[in-house]
């Protein structure tokens, strides 16, 4: 009998270590994997923001006829502080290849804010951004950036309009210094949620930090605008929990006023730091959602001086200031993340600030799926910037 209990501790103990060596083994997986070689440069002091690096061959997904490179360039970030960045610019090839190309800079979404969670390192870097085929068939080329600290060393801007886009603009100019293609100056630039908000504030720096760039116009998808309105509004949730410790990181790495430790309250400060070491993503991203959803009550943002610094910082990320080209701002009802009734105020504001609004609100669309391949915005997207390249005044429609 003896020996019987003494082989069931056994079995029993052995399967123990081998449950611990598998969720050690799926922790360490849930990080995401280190960017290679590709993304790593030494860059010359005084190399000027979007000067292009290197250059690679990229054929991940691409479709029937495409061709793509995937770009390694300077930029900086907030307080001009140097940096690089990488980014995928795509094309189809056309019979007449004399023409300079007109471009789409294009700024995705949320993906997180560690090295390893930029869009060209995905099994499907295209999966959300609207219109991609109809905009090859078009003849434009896409530029679309990783953002700085995603596929490169950090911190990455997340939510912070000047670093955002100084990332999406510095692409563009680095794209130009490709051999492959001839590219206009003409541009359009397009974004979703976070990429939308990056968008908005690419359309504001344009003019003083790229000046040679002709943005014709700036089209963003359930962009984050009133931040402090769409933070409030989530934070409580799990998947504004993981919004929320993102934004925390990268406020923290960015603004000398403010630490991680004082934005994130003690109890979910352990959970909020693993979420920010994680990508959106793919597979790994249930190990976020998890700690999200069982690790944190609430939210994870504590009160104090520190937490009225953080909301000011947030304030100061709203995309207000002047654009001076054409906006379309396209926005689902059923919006969980986004809300339409902020998003439609904010529209209103840039509406009697004087700015050439195009609001168009659709019923049946949430924040995922108004970017999908066969959305209703598809035709509308494309329309609109067939318009503005060809110069056809912008339609100003304002939410009631």
């Amino acid at each position: 009998m003896q020996g019987w209990v003494k082989l069931a501790r056994n079995i029993v103990g052995g399967l123990i270590l081998l449950m611990l060596l598998i969720m050690t083994l799926l922790w360490l997986w849930s990080y995401p994997p280190a960017p290679g070689k590709f993304f790593n440069a030494d860059v010359a002091a005084g190399t000027v923001p979007g000067s292009l690096i290197r250059a690679q061959a990229y054929t991940r997904d691409l479709p029937e006829g495409a061709s793509a490179r995937r770009i390694l360039y300077t930029t900086t970030l907030s307080g001009s502080v140097p940096a690089t960045a990488s980014a995928l610019v795509v094309w189809k090839t056309l019979e007449d290849e004399t023409t300079p190309r007109r471009v789409i800079l294009w700024a995705h979404g949320t993906l997180g804010t560690a090295p390893g969670c930029g869009a060209s390192m995905q099994a499907n870097p295209y999966a959300y951004i609207p219109a991609f085929r109809e905009l090859l068939e078009e003849g434009w080329v896409l530029v679309a950036s990783d953002y700085a600290g995603l596929t490169t060393d950090g911190p990455h801007p997340y939510l912070i309009g000047d670093g955002e886009a100084r990332s999406v603009l510095d692409a563009a100019r680095a794209a130009h210094d490709l051999t492959d293609l001839t590219l206009s100056l003409e541009t359009v630039i397009w974004g979703h949620s976070q990429g939308g908000h990056a968008a908005l504030w690419s359309g504001i720096m344009a003019r003083s930090y790229a000046p040679e760039l002709q943005v014709k116009g700036v089209a963003a998808l359930a962009p984050a605008t009133d931040l402090p309105a769409l933070l409030a509004r989530i934070e409580t949730t799990p998947e504004g929990r993981i919004f929320s410790a993102f934004v925390a990181r990268a406020y923290a790495d960015t603004y000398p006023d403010l630490y991680f430790t004082g934005i994130v309250r003690n109890e979910a400060r352990w959970p909020a730091n693993e979420i920010s070491k994680r990508c959106l993503s793919g597979a790994r991203a249930v190990a976020p959602e998890i700690l999200a959803e069982r690790f944190i009550e609430g939210s994870i943002f504590r009160g104090g001086d520190t937490a009225t610094s953080f909301r000011k910082r947030l304030a100061e990320n709203i995309p207000a200031r002047s654009i001076g080209a054409p906006v379309l701002i396209l926005q689902g009802r059923r919006d969980d993340v986004v809300s339409a009734r902020v998003q439609a105020g904010y529209a209103r504001d840039r509406c009697a600030a004087g700015e050439t609004v195009d609001y168009q609100q659709f019923d049946r669309l949430d924040h995922t799926s108004i970017v999908a391949a066969d959305a209703p915005t598809v035709p509308v997207l494309i329309k609109w910037t067939q318009a503005r390249f060809a110069g056809i005044t912008a339609p100003a429609i304002c939410p009631k």
